[in-house]
């Protein structure tokens, strides 16, 4: 009988620990940090079981710096990651798997303090 509790309490173990949210740096740029600045726009949508979450920076370096501080954070558990320099934009990209699931990370952003960041994946990828 102890043998059994014993297999019983492993197996939800090991389920809770493969289905823990990601707990990403990115994420906490949705915290409402940037609901009342005017040089930004976020963007969240749920779909058919995808989530996808966007901040467009205009002119304002700080935010910029803000978000490539937090994908920094989250490249070491990156299962793939590239940094592109352009003439005039530098491109990040980097995937994250949780739970089975890939979550997309990006960021464009231009010479003039601008970009465009995103994270997307399924939901079950975030739980």
């Amino acid at each position: 009988m102890k043998r059994l509790v014993l297999i019983i309490l492993s197996i939800v173990i090991a389920i809770a620990v493969f289905a823990n949210p990601p707990k990403l740096n990115v994420e906490s740029l949705f915290d409402g940090r940037f609901n009342n600045n005017k040089s930004v726009t976020i963007s969240i949508y749920k779909n058919n079981g995808n989530y996808y979450r966007g901040i467009t920076v205009k002119n304002n370096p700080d935010i910029i710096k803000k978000i490539v501080d937090a994908i920094a954070k989250d490249v070491p558990r990156a299962s793939d990651y590239s940094d592109h320099q352009g003439d005039d934009e530098q491109y990040t990209s980097l995937q994250i798997i949780n739970n089975g699931e890939t979550i997309y990370i990006g960021l464009q952003r231009d010479r003039h303090g601008g970009g465009f960041f995103f994270i997307q994946g399924k939901e079950k990828a975030f739980k």
